[in-house]
């Protein structure tokens, strides 16, 4: 059934919040969840809200209106004509409803059915309606929202169903081809169908290339339940319906809201939840089963859905035992001012564990593919505190990331509860190295309960000091007493400074503020819509006030100090939940007070249970209510033990290495406890000797445990540390991974052994490069032999990146020039562990052969007597080869013996003829020959010319190149001078290479 009220508007809708960006993605296809597709929760074009503007006293709750039905879905503001603007809100009765941003009038309100009643599932996470729970997403090309919901599938009872429906911002009205009934079986798992029932719509929805995708999760794990992502075009079409899983159940999709990022064309983004969980090592794309992971799904020319990337943690199957998902901050893409040249496009993904991950967006690193089979990621810092929300990033002021925890981290002081945490902001920074990661984050001073939102930035673009950080404080989750907050979203002397904030009511769990126009918007789970902005009349002022910890059953006062503005009649003055009560002011109340007059009211906070308290104190008068936010926190009066964090994970190492963690367990009550017993884990964890049986732990005091992990062997390992107190148990789960690491393994071990080369000639040998280890091997140093000889035929460039079990092989030419030993080395570090390398890379070089000389003529007879025969001059002993390099770029000159050398070569223009010139010892006198050998392409042409020495100390020879030769890429000449009386044999060469 269908029921609107509506008032004409113009239509012509445009984003508000949208901040151009050379990001790619960065732009939204419409109007989405979080601030657009990248899912930062950045807000840039909002000047109006600087941090002055928001601190001053004429900013406040512009209007409150009410609407039927929980507000889950963050509020979307549209552009609806000139200088008019509406807030689109969605609620979990199934009503759908537009309002005038400026003013709060209603335009129109439609019902989209009887919203499905969650008793009939049984899971009390959403209570007690379930209809409209994700955030919708405008395309302001059609003027059209798009959002899903959930009803009964036939009638009012029986099974669920799930809708997507598209309704005109101008009016409400349904369009053509909706609602479309979600339905059907998994195409890339047929043997899985859709159950509505168990699933539910909680990510806003993503508008990509003319689709509206939709993720689903389960309820409190009630199986049947897995992982969904749909795809609906804008003609109602259903054109992808992808399970996360395989077979079986689990690997929900729900990210705290969160919608499903993409940082362009073809490009989704998603985190899952626990079940499921791929077994590691496994690269992507993966098996099928993606649990506990980050998961890239690239949109094929049919429409599907196919996974091409993930990331899960190595320690995956051990996160599913402790329900710590990994989805339940989503993931959100960082700007291109983040990325490096090495990682220009990073992620940021966080979960319950409480650690962070900077990821690789264009290679997210499987599973168990790091060193040791650990995480292969960017960084991983934490743990910090488990998370269940989605991170918000400021891109000003060198970059930061706030990240609201909703339990503590190790070293932090107990916790009331055990159940809250701190709002925190990361640093953004580049080590040394040039590898990303984020500094130890700097915290609130009080203490975020469970379902305090994610939060939004607003700012003037990346300007110094304009940005703001809005979050919806709760002090649990039952949402009693929440405020809407600003801080400056860049720490002050290290304390993040609290502009402001107001008293909204209830919160309903995880629901971000909407941000349009220089206002901020909230729903709420008692059922209205706010909205916040200047100026308001503010005729009473006052700050926020903050109660010191108080025990349960004790009382702390504090003075509320209120100004007056104008004439205004205070009539009353109440606090709105039970453990606050107003005691008589000062003046007493009724009362008119006149401009600059103050009334101070004395309040009680007398907590009845431990944790965070919120509160409203409200100021009634002739002028309207004002109020003012009141924040305490209550200490039990027995002892309370906290233990953080949860869960500790090692991820990988390699065997032998050592990791260190710290566990706090603390005390967050009254009253001293006393450990009565410690169960420690075994091998590879240890636990440092600073427990005992006996160890008193005061009220707000903690004791910090050091927990080593060691692996000896290839495995995965899991335990846990239990401690026994007066004041109860706690467990803290450990695990971790350990592998081989990588390994380099050179076959042959020798290197490059050339051996013996006639100069002239070349010889290639070829070594291989193999990862003999159960990790990626990384090369971070690598530098190739330099001698002229050697030529290295297969690169190995710094950076590459050789998998478990696979090789690189490395070939390398030598081609001597002269005889004698050459020896030279390259120079390797493969990350391996087994440092740098220097590999070595020898051959010796030896002269060609040479031909036995043709015997010269018997000489004629002498008459008369023999003249005496001169000794011969013996080969000076130690004379060798001499090398001289000419500086001709075109070519490789060798001068070899003292005796004969060819020092030159020079072709002539036509390069018909060469002309050969060398030197010679003075006596020389008788024949020279010399002999050419041309390589053109496959052919080796031979050719031969002779002269006659004649005593001088140079030669010149002339040659005419056959047809065949004249294309040649390599000449060798030989000159040969077959000895005499007074020389020694002699042979000399030239080398010649075209090109060089």
């Amino acid at each position: 059934m269908l029921r609107r009220t509506a008032r004409a508007l113009c239509a012509a809708a445009i984003v508000v919040g949208a901040l151009g960006s050379t990001s790619v993605g960065a732009s939204a296809a419409g109007i989405t969840n979080s601030g657009g597709d990248l899912r930062d929760g950045w807000y840039g074009d909002q000047p109006k809200l600087s941090p002055d503007a928001v601190a001053g006293s004429n900013f406040g709750k512009l209007w409150d209106a009410p609407v039927d039905g929980q507000v889950y879905a963050q509020p979307l503001v549209v552009d609806t004509g000139v200088n008019k603007k509406s807030v689109i809100v969605a609620t979990e009765r199934n009503e759908v409803s537009s309002f005038d941003a400026e003013t709060g009038d209603k335009n129109w309100s439609v019902n989209l059915g009887p919203s499905y009643p969650a008793n009939l599932i049984g899971c009390g996470d959403l209570n007690p309606d379930l209809g409209v729970t994700a955030t919708p997403v405008i395309d302001t090309a059609t003027n059209t929202v798009y959002l899903t919901h959930k009803t009964y599938d036939s009638g009012t009872s029986g099974p669920a169903a799930y809708y997507v429906d598209a309704l005109d911002v101008a009016t409400g009205e349904q369009r053509s081809g909706f609602p479309r009934k979600l339905t059907g079986t998994a195409q890339n798992a047929p043997g899985i169908s859709f159950d509505a029932t168990q699933e539910l719509q909680r990510p806003g929805l993503l508008l990509l290339d003319g689709v509206v995708y939709a993720g689903f999760g389960g309820h409190c794990d009630f199986t049947p339940y897995q992982g969904w992502v749909f795809g609906v075009n804008t003609s109602g079409d259903i054109t992808a319906r992808w399970s996360a899983v395989a077979s079986g159940n689990g690997a929900g999709i729900w990210q705290s809201g969160a919608g499903l990022m993409s940082d362009g064309p073809g490009r989704i983004f998603l985190s899952t939840g626990n079940g499921g969980s791929p077994t590691p090592p496994l690269a992507a794309p993966g098996n099928g089963m993606y649990g506990e992971s980050i998961v890239r799904l690239d949109v094929q020319t049919d429409g599907t859905l196919k996974p091409m990337d993930f990331f899960a943690p190595s320690d995956a199957a051990h996160l599913d035992d402790y329900d710590a998902d990994f989805a339940s901050g989503g993931v959100t893409a960082l700007r291109d001012s983040f990325g490096t040249s090495q990682f220009p496009h990073l992620g940021v993904a966080v979960g319950k564990a409480g650690y962070v991950y900077l990821l690789n967006r264009d290679d997210l690193g499987g599973i168990g593919t790091g060193d040791g089979r650990g995480d292969r990621v960017v960084s991983r810092v934490g743990p910090y505190g488990g998370v269940w929300s989605r991170p918000g990033i400021w891109p000003g002021d060198g970059g930061w990331i706030a990240i609201p925890t909703a339990s503590p981290s190790g070293g932090e002081n107990p916790s009331p509860s055990g159940s809250s945490g701190y709002l925190k902001l990361y640093r953004y920074r580049v080590s040394a190295a040039g590898v990303p990661s984020l500094d130890a984050p700097v915290q609130s001073d009080d203490a975020f309960g469970f379902g305090s939102s994610a939060p939004v930035i607003t700012s003037d673009g990346t300007t110094s000091g304009s940005a703001v950080l809005w979050i919806v404080w709760s002090p649990d989750g039952g949402g009693a007493g929440a405020q809407l907050r600003a801080y400056d979203a860049v720490p002050r002397n290290g304390h993040l400074n609290l502009r402001h904030s107001w008293p909204i009511g209830q919160a309903t769990k995880f629901a971000m503020p909407g941000v349009g126009d220089g206002r901020i918007y909230v729903g709420t789970r008692d059922g209205h819509i706010q909205a916040y902005g200047a100026p308001v009349e503010a005729q009473v002022s006052g700050p926020s006030t903050t109660f010191p910890l108080t025990t349960v059953g004790t009382t702390s006062t504090v003075n509320v100090k209120l100004t007056i503005s104008g004439t205004v009649k205070v009539n009353s003055i109440v606090a709105s939940s039970s453990p606050f009560v107003v005691g008589t002011p000062t003046p007493a109340v009724p009362a008119t007070l006149v401009n600059g007059d103050t009334i101070t009211i004395p309040v009680d906070f007398t907590p009845t249970a431990p944790g965070s308290a919120g509160g409203m104190l409200t100021v009634d008068t002739d002028k309207g209510p004002f109020s003012f936010s009141l924040t305490a926190t209550g200490q039990a009066q027995a002892a309370v033990l906290t233990a953080s964090p949860p869960i500790v994970s090692f991820g990988g190492a390699v065997v032998g290495d050592s990791q260190a963690s710290v566990v706090t367990f603390g005390n967050g009550g009254g009253q001293p406890l006393t450990v009565t017993a410690i169960t420690l884990p075994g091998a590879p964890f240890s636990v440092d000797d600073t427990l005992a049986a006996g160890t008193v732990i005061g009220p707000g005091e903690a004791i910090n445990v050091t927990v080593h992990y060691q692996p000896t062997v290839v495995g995965e390992f899991s335990d846990d540390l239990v401690l026994d107190t007066t004041a109860g148990e706690k467990t803290v789960g450990l695990s971790g991974i350990a592998g081989l690491g990588p390994k380099l393994t050179l076959t042959p071990a020798g290197g490059w052994d050339f051996g013996t080369v006639t100069i002239g000639e070349s010889k290639t040998v070829a070594v291989t490069m193999s990862n003999t280890g159960d990790s990626p091997m990384n090369v971070t140093k690598s530098k190739p032999p330099t001698n002229a000889r050697f030529t290295v035929l297969d690169p190995l460039d710094e950076g590459t990146s050789i998998p478990a079990g696979e090789s690189r092989t490395l070939r390398i030419s030598f081609t001597p020039t002269d005889a004698g030993a050459v020896s030279d080395k390259w120079i390797i570090n493969a990350g391996d562990g087994s440092g740098v390398h220097e590999i070595a890379v020898t051959g010796t070089g030896q002269m060609p052969a040479t031909q036995e000389p043709e015997p010269e003529p018997e000489p004629p007879p002498v008459v008369g007597p023999v003249p005496p025969v001169p000794d011969v001059a013996p080969m000076p002993p130690g004379l060798g080869p001499e090398v001289t390099a000419l500086s001709r770029p075109e070519l490789i000159v060798e001068k070899l013996r003292p005796a004969l050398s060819v020092t030159k070569a020079q072709l002539s223009r036509d390069g018909r003829k060469l002309v050969i010139r060398g030197r010679v010892t003075a006596a020389a006198v008788g024949p020279l020959s010399v002999q050419l050998s041309a390589r053109a392409g496959r052919r080796t042409v031979t050719s031969s010319a002779s002269l006659r020495l004649r005593g001088h100390a140079t030669y010149t020879i002339t040659m005419v190149l056959p047809k065949a030769a004249r294309r040649w890429t390599r000449l060798q000449i030989v000159a040969h001078f077959p000895g005499s009386e007074r020389v020694w044999p002699g042979t000399g060469s030239l080398v010649l290479v075209r090109g060089r």
